[in-house]
């Protein structure tokens, strides 16, 4: 359909934009005022510091897993939580963009759009939209301060008609941190200087066995210091000379220091910034010191000058880009005293020559990822008065007056995962080792500490904390028709007895929209296959976790789908496909989870698994809920529910049934508040010839047959 063709239709929606646009600016700006009006004088509100813990599943620390041996040590968070709140039954989404989406929008990833991790070529329409009411728009209206620190990948700059400035898009004006949905990938060459052909430094430093070799450490502004502990020039935003075959320089070079390309990233050391900030959008490529030190630096320096005006409030969100691959040591002065690389361990963060694996590296370097990020957890509560160390050394809060939350966005990644939780169902599945993650909160009205609750919590519920503390209700302050699933939580702060907000937990993720074809990526953990060609979108996203690409300058036989490659492979047995999409519900006990089956999978497994949580491996050992294994598959072949098994199965299917209708996409609702109208024309027209949010055919182009979709479905979405 052809615009001309349509004119006369649109005349007659046309003469309402312009007035309605009017009404609807006058009356936010209206209501924003006469929030912050009505807060002076009332309840008490509380600050915010929100801490976000990439990549760090409930597997990870002993206060969620208690019977996990080797775990990182985290003094400062368990101190947290032994002066709050430690919540042992929080649900995550599987992957960080939906969770992070979760976190500041109150609303399940199918509703967002945004229902997987994004990549370098993932279309608006599955990016956070410019139209979610967030966090810091909601907050904003009551006066307060929001600033985003570190990791955001709620939107990005690909594709994005907002480019660098998506976070200001999705109401962030002040960020600053990366756009980048983890690290940039660790640079063997040292910034071009070795032939990667010849030799791999696959932690991006020069190494001498078991320790980071000597080397002269060159800087961008021509000041060179000779002999230097390698990962300490890194360290301090220098970079290592080596010669092309890779051999330390010990003394500095003018011509050595020449062959550096100072433009290349390395991992969280070298790195991009994006910076949202009073209108503009700016980028620093390379940042040359490590993340995790410069996000906890940004947070001091933004704390301590809202701390010097008490009566203003303010919501810090740190969100570390640490512990997400790839992995990398931290700087020695992030780390807990003492901790040293064993000697007779090759120290490697990825394949190098003549090393077999590198799983055992890559849990070493996880966990001093993660003692690192809490020695810098401690360095933000010290330097901004938020705790100090009492008499025995330990750390006491001291800010009444501000609430400390901190959580992982998603269960821990395959080769970092600590038993008895399951890598091969981990981050990117709907089973407890991908959803299950820590959550601890502490300060403001919080009463008796050191409590543990049990309670069922999502991540969507801590966009209505966020709410409860600024004394605003999120659910008026969204769009009428727009539907929020988070629950009340401040509750369980200030009672240690509060009954449950939830009846139900979901977590889900499904597949994102692309600008390209996706190809098949298969990765091999000891005798199993796991072929993927939803999550890992791109040659380099497959290769960069040890995976094998079938797609074009890939390997052969070239495969669109898992399907095709275990046609072409000729059906091993040993072949896994994460689903495209997967759902979990659950009531406490029992849980269900729906997968889309592959088409050459449909005829020999089931859509849905059945579990009692109770009677699931390490249940006595995980707060009465254990690891849904395989083998505990309740509908698993050769399986028969009992009669009370069958009433709560069919309970979950009826639940999980009317929660799929109700998720379902409305068509043409760019604006997303249940109604199809002239708003939505508003914003296709304003994206016109271009990827974005009013693509509804998600060909990747904003045109004529999305205008005639949107005219279409005009009128209330399911109406």
């Amino acid at each position: 359909m052809c615009i001309p063709m349509l004119s006369q239709r649109l005349s007659h929606i046309a003469l309402s934009i312009a007035a309605l646009s009017a009404a609807v600016l006058t009356c936010t700006t209206l209501a924003n005022e006469a929030s912050v009006e009505a807060l002076i004088g009332g309840p008490t509100r509380y600050n915010i510091l929100f801490i976000i813990l990439d990549d760090v599943g409930a597997d990870q620390l002993t206060l969620s897993n208690p019977a996990g041996v080797g775990l990182a040590s985290t003094p400062t968070i368990n101190a947290i939580a032994a002066q709050g709140v430690n919540f042992s039954n929080c649900w995550a989404m599987p992957e960080c963009s939906p969770s992070r989406v979760c976190f500041f929008t109150g609303r399940y990833p199918s509703r967002t759009g945004v229902v997987t991790a994004l990549t370098s070529n993932t279309l608006p329409q599955s990016q956070c939209s410019p139209f979610e009411t967030t966090t810091p728009m909601i907050l904003g209206g009551a006066g307060y301060h929001s600033r985003l620190l570190g990791k955001y990948h709620l939107s990005q700059e690909d594709l994005n008609p907002a480019g660098i400035a998506a976070p200001a898009s999705n109401g962030f004006t002040d960020f600053n941190g990366t756009l980048l949905g983890g690290p940039p990938f660790i640079d063997p060459t040292i910034a071009g200087q070795v032939d990667s052909d010849a030799v791999v430094y696959s932690c991006g430093f020069p190494v001498n066995g078991s320790a980071p070799a000597a080397c002269a450490c060159a800087f961008p502004n021509g000041e060179c210091v000779p002999s230097v502990n390698a990962l300490e020039c890194l360290a301090a935003g220098g970079l290592p000379l080596v010669a092309s075959d890779g051999t330390p320089i010990l003394e500095c070079s003018e011509a050595a220091a020449a062959r550096i390309d100072w433009s290349a990233t390395n991992g969280s050391y070298a790195w991009p910034r994006t910076i949202n900030r009073d209108g503009g959008a700016t980028q620093v490529i390379p940042v040359r010191k490590h993340a995790d030190v410069v996000q906890a630096d940004d947070a001091i320096a933004f704390i301590n000058e809202q701390r010097k005006t008490p009566k203003e409030k303010w919501m810090c969100t740190l969100s570390f880009s640490g512990d997400h691959d790839p992995w990398q040591p931290p700087p020695q002065s992030s780390l807990p005293p003492g901790t040293t690389w064993p000697n007779k361990l090759p120290m490697a963060c990825d394949e190098q020559p003549d090393l077999e694996s590198v799983a055992l590296q890559q849990r070493l370097l996880s966990n001093w990822t993660i003692e690192a990020l809490d020695v810098q957890i401690r360095r933000v509560l010290l330097t901004t008065g938020l705790a100090s160390l009492n008499k025995a050394g330990g750390l006491t809060l001291t800010a009444p007056d501000t609430v400390i939350v901190v959580i992982g966005d998603n269960g821990s990644f395959l080769t970092t995962v600590r038993a008895p939780f399951n890598p091969l169902r981990a981050k990117a599945t709907a089973y407890q080792t991908g959803i299950c993650v820590p959550l601890v909160a502490a300060g403001g009205p919080t009463v008796v500490p050191g409590r543990r609750c049990d309670r069922m919590v999502n991540i969507v519920d801590l966009f209505q904390l966020w709410g409860e503390l600024a004394a605003v209700d999120v659910h008026a302050a969204v769009p009428l028709g727009r539907k929020l699933d988070c629950r009340p939580m401040l509750r369980y702060l200030t009672s240690a007895d509060a009954p449950s907000a939830r009846e139900w937990n979901f977590s889900e993720y499904g597949t994102e929209y692309l600008d390209q074809q996706c190809y098949a990526c298969l990765i091999t953990t000891g005798n199993n296959d796991t072929c993927t060609n939803t999550i890992l979108t791109t040659q380099s996203l497959c290769e960069s976790q040890g995976g094998v690409w079938y797609g074009p300058g890939g390997s052969t036989p070239e495969s669109v789908t898992c399907c095709d490659l275990w046609e072409n492979l000729d059906q091993p047995s040993n072949f896994n496909v994460v689903f495209a999409s997967q759902q979990a519900l659950t009531d406490g006990r029992w849980k269900l989870v729906y997968s889309d089956q592959p088409p050459c999978f449909e005829s020999t497994t089931s859509d849905y698994e059945f579990y009692d949580l109770t009677q699931c491996f390490a249940a006595n050992q995980l707060f009465g809920r254990g690891i849904d294994n395989p083998n505990y598959n309740l509908l698993a072949p050769g399986t028969t529910l009992t009669e009370y098994q069958l009433i709560q199965y069919n309970r979950l299917r009826t639940k999980l049934a009317a929660m799929q209708v109700s998720l379902a996409h409305c068509d043409g609702d760019i604006t997303m508040n249940g109604i199809v109208n002239a708003e939505d024309l508003t914003a296709l027209m304003s994206y016109w010839g271009m990827p974005s949010v009013g693509d509804i055919n998600n060909d990747g182009e904003t045109d004529g047959t999305d205008l005639a979709m949107l005219l279409d479905n005009w009128g209330p979405c399911g109406g």
